[in-house]
């Protein structure tokens, strides 16, 4: 009896132990410790960013991996503050859309109403238009300006005398200077500065106490440093500080807002409980407005653009950049996801981050691309490898204007149907470095390199942009530029 007992006791513990370990081997598979065990790899290969992954109202992963400052190597932490680029669009759309709630104005409204002595062909822009960018307005007034001060009179001066890429409503084409001029309305129709009203309408209301321009009590310790082809960028405070502590038009409104993920995380709450304007507007700020191009299948809502994943799911998303830093914001409603992210290290592969992550959130064995950011410096003479040595041959084409564009892309350029940028953008190349030479490559691991060269004078620059080829595992370039 005692052996049958035992027998018994044997196989309900071996039952009990087989239940443990099944139950182990699949919680080892969970979305978190999947998500964990990826970003644990993008830590390892040198990505430096801040993720909040949340999903049916609980925070898979609120966290930091590489350095925001690393003179002093110092960690990115869920505290971290990072530029968010255009994101800051939804702020201003959001805040377009209150003032209407309040009857103070309408998207209908040409923007006639608001300013004086328009030209004939802008006077019949609607805010509508503006915040779908489908107004013909430009898109910038220069590059390379988000620092330098512009008053707000020059600043529509140089919009009143350019011409419209299009008529008014024809068509969809980014444009940051709309959104400046949406940042404009709201100070003319609210009597205060921009950042004030959406410190006190907006994000006070949403609880975020870490996101503005110059505004909060910045622990100027915590904000991200910018890097650029390894090179410290330094950060918006800085510059903005450098600029008589302003926020130039050229940003205001439609880019350059610091904060971070948790910050932005209370601001998806919020926006979703209706804290912030109500659910019809909310559904008019996320309504896909305008097709963004005709071969494409993503929409333009207000400062957010709208389309279907791989599961036939709604997505409201966006992004923003200053080709220095890099932000993704996903919403999921159908499927109750958010991811935000956050890098200080723009490249090919850290765009996609934030798209990795849900993909791999739905998709039991996917397995994700993970951005490879450390480089090998390369010398100027330095030929290792068939990538490197159309590299020179590239870099011989751009600064000596010796060679066939044509010979070089039918021989070395994938996707054909580029051509014509890619010409454009050597002959841009040539134009602005005739005369100066290779300093040197540094070569990632995700098959793409950044140019260094060095200028008459001796000053070191980039390619413009930074990042500059991205090849396939044929030797072949498929990606190239910003």
């Amino acid at each position: 009896m005692k052996n049958i007992i035992l027998f018994i006791a044997i196989i309900i513990t071996l039952g009990i132990s087989g239940k443990d370990a099944s139950h182990l081997k699949h919680s080892e598979n969970t979305v978190e410790n999947r998500l964990q065990s990826y970003l644990d790899e993008c830590n390892k290969n040198g990505l430096s960013a801040s993720i909040l992954v949340a999903q049916n109202g609980e925070i898979l992963y609120n966290g930091g991996v590489g350095l925001r400052n690393k003179n002093e190597n110092l960690p990115v932490t869920k505290e971290t503050i990072f530029t968010i680029g255009s994101l800051t669009k939804q702020f201003t759309a959001t805040a377009i859309l209150k003032l209407q709630e309040e009857g103070r104005l309408s998207v209908t409204d040409s923007i006639s109403k608001f300013f004086d002595n328009i030209p004939k062909d802008k006077q019949n822009i609607t805010i509508h238009q503006l915040l779908t960018h489908s107004s013909g307005i430009v898109g910038n007034l220069g590059y390379g300006v988000d620092f330098v001060f512009i008053s707000k009179a020059e600043f529509l001066n140089q919009v009143y005398n350019s011409p419209l890429d299009f008529e008014p409503g024809e068509q969809f084409s980014y444009s940051n200077v709309g959104y400046s001029i949406l940042a404009m309305i709201i100070e003319k129709v609210t009597q205060t500065d921009y950042e004030t009203y959406l410190q006190e309408n907006l994000f006070q209301k949403a609880g975020m106490q870490h996101t503005g321009y110059l505004f909060p009590k910045w622990d100027t310790t915590q904000i991200a440093h910018g890097y650029k082809c390894g090179e410290d960028w330094g950060t918006h405070l800085l510059k903005w500080q450098a600029d008589s502590n302003q926020i130039s038009w050229h940003l205001k409104g439609n880019g350059g807002i610091l904060s971070n993920p948790s910050d932005l995380y209370k601001w998806y709450k919020a926006l979703k409980e209706n804290k912030i304007i109500s659910k019809k507007s909310f559904e008019q700020l996320t309504f896909p407005h305008l097709k963004e191009h005709e071969s494409g299948d993503s929409y333009y809502a207000y400062g957010w653009t709208i389309m279907d994943s791989d599961r036939n799911t709604k997505i409201i998303a966006h992004n923003g950049s200053n080709s220095v830093f890099y932000a993704d914001f996903l919403q999921l409603p159908e499927e109750n996801t958010v991811i935000i992210y956050m890098t200080n290290e723009l490249r090919y592969d850290t765009q996609i981050v934030a798209w990795e992550i849900e993909q791999l959130l739905f998709k039991v064995d996917y397995t994700p691309v993970v951005p490879k950011m450390k480089s090998v410096k390369h010398g100027s003479t330095a030929v290792t490898n068939k990538q490197l040595e159309i590299i020179h041959q590239f870099v011989e084409l751009i600064l000596t204007d010796d060679g066939n564009i044509d010979d070089f892309i039918n021989e070395h350029v994938a996707n054909k149907e580029r051509e014509r940028r890619f010409k454009m953008w050597v002959k841009d190349m040539q134009h602005e470095f005739s005369g100066y030479k290779l300093k040197h490559v540094l070569e990632y691991g995700d098959l793409s390199y950044d140019i260094i060269l060095e200028s008459k004078d001796g000053k070191i620059v980039e390619l413009t942009p930074c990042f500059d080829l991205q090849f396939n595992e044929s030797n072949q370039i498929v990606a190239f530029g910003w």
